[in-house]
């Protein structure tokens, strides 16, 4: 049987441009990854690398079992003195070791991840969910493989997709399921017949949603029996249930075959577990800033030393428009303007303001800059109607704007792009002719990201691209 492995692991890349397949593959990847480094790379990177990419091994692994009825090899293996179960197995395990290339492929834009921030929790359940949606879909996708007897791999790739989109689908709609409550719901039980979410619920994590099962017993005696019974069933159809061009199973086998099939699509869904009672864990050390994707209307602007107010005033994502972001442990010169309700034919008579950072975010303000304020203020016209409202209630047309001088360093990061810090201003000030003492709390966030990471990312993940593409070369000079 090592033999036969051997042989047939040689032969999947024996074709001149498979390599560069591979590469492209690859590449594509490690492209994901670098773009999708300017923002949160879990949320982008992490969804394709570690979820969506791996299930298309299922019409994979369906194509490769079934490509050897189309070339009509398998009657090499039905009748030369070739046991046929050393060459289903030989075949399966090749299948699993390219879907243990394709893990170890990924490895190294995880370890630069976790060199720069750590491990936060969502990536730790990533490194278990995507092996075993990997064992899952080639399970499943060995299954639809032997299924299908005929001269094309047509067939059984197109049920591969279909199965394949089935199950993704499934992932988040049984996460708008729960969110919305009706994770219990019948709809909630069909949602189980993806393995992908049985995997997911095992774990004990989310995606989006806020609630996991609170027991999972059920739902990993139903992940077992999708696994363990579709390679067995596969097993036993293509020793015991098929010829080299046609069925010769029993009217008891068809029977025990369709039995089998119901049950690995009946059985997660009717017995999978549904009480989502239980509060999910943080995905990461990311704080809660709400109002965070509100545009307009906020208090609080930034801007580069002595650079003049956004003319779009303000989100409260005080550098959305600004790139690159803050960079993490380093310190960055900014003006912090806070916009007044106090309209600039007032005078003040006391202004005092503390700036806060949260979350790992230094804020420095240079001494004496903030006893100075009183004395620099500026002024800001508004469009009708859109200025701050005054104590009265009135929108200032022209107000006085607080111009602060701050420098910015933001520590220990959750993710390497699209880590957002809140801020907090707390003023108070009075009014000349008035004895009453005004506060304004205003919150807003500013974004950083882990510099150089976005190279790292890029540079490690062209290695591989590359030494695929050379060993396309070498083969091609040979082979020419």
């Amino acid at each position: 049987m090592l033999t036969l492995y051997k042989e047939e692991l040689r032969a999947v890349m024996r074709g001149r441009f498979a390599w560069m397949g591979v590469a492209i593959v690859l590449l594509g990847l490690g492209g994901l990854a670098a773009v999708a480094t300017q923002d949160s790379w879990l949320d982008g990177y992490g969804t394709i690398g570690y979820f969506l990419a791996p299930v298309c091994f299922l019409p994979l692994a369906a194509g490769m079992i079934a490509s050897p009825r189309a070339n009509r090899f398998v009657e090499s293996v039905f009748t030369a003195p070739v046991d046929r179960q050393d060459w289903f197995v030989a075949k399966t395990l090749v299948i699993l070791t390219l879907a243990g290339v394709y893990y170890l492929a990924i490895a190294p834009l995880a370890a630069v991840y976790v060199a720069n921030v750590g491990m936060p929790f969502l990536l730790n359940r990533y490194l278990v969910w995507t092996p075993g949606i990997l064992l899952v879909c080639v399970a499943v996708g060995t299954l639809i493989g032997v299924l299908f007897i005929g001269r094309s791999v047509a067939p059984p790739v197109a049920t591969g997709v279909g199965v394949m989109l089935v199950y993704a689908v499934l992932v988040p709609l049984q996460e708008l399921l729960v969110t919305r409550g009706y994770g219990a719901t019948a709809t909630g039980h069909v949602a189980l017949i993806s393995p992908l979410v049985l995997l997911k619920n095992g774990l004990g994590f989310t995606l989006a949603t806020s609630a996991i099962p609170a027991s999972t017993i059920m739902t990993w005696i139903c992940l077992c029996l999708i696994v363990v019974g579709s390679l067995g069933l596969a097993a036993w159809i293509f020793l015991r249930a098929q010829g080299v061009e046609s069925w010769e199973a029993s009217p008891g086998q068809r029977v025990v075959i369709a039995l089998g099939l119901a049950a690995l699509v009946l059985v997660p869904a009717l017995f999978g577990d549904t009480n989502y009672n239980k509060d999910a864990p943080p995905q990461n050390n990311a704080p809660d800033i709400p109002g965070l994707f509100l545009r307009g209307g906020g208090t609080l602007a930034l801007v580069n030393p002595n650079g003049p107010a956004p003319t779009a005033c303000c989100d409260t994502l005080l550098n959305r428009d600004q790139w690159p972001s803050l960079p993490v442990g380093q310190a960055t010169r900014q003006d912090l303007l806070l916009f007044l309700p106090v309209d600039s034919k007032q005078r003040l008579t006391r202004l005092e303001i503390q700036v806060t950072g949260q979350s790992g975010l230094d804020v420095q303000v240079p001494p004496g800059a903030v006893t100075e304020l009183l004395h620099n203020l500026e002024t800001r016209t508004y469009p009708p109607g859109i200025g701050p409202a005054d104590a009265a209630g009135h929108r200032v047309e022209t107000g006085w704007v607080a111009r602060i001088p701050i420098s910015l360093i933001p520590n220990q990061p959750w993710d390497i792009g699209g880590i957002r810090y809140p801020i907090d201003v707390s003023a108070t000030y009075v009014v000349d002719g008035s004895p009453q003492t005004n506060t304004i709390n205003a919150r807003a966030a500013v974004e950083a990201h882990v510099p150089n990471a976005l190279a790292e990312m890029a540079g490690i993940g062209a290695v591989l691209p590359l030494l695929c593409l050379l060993a396309m070369l070498t083969r091609w000079k040979r082979t020419r």
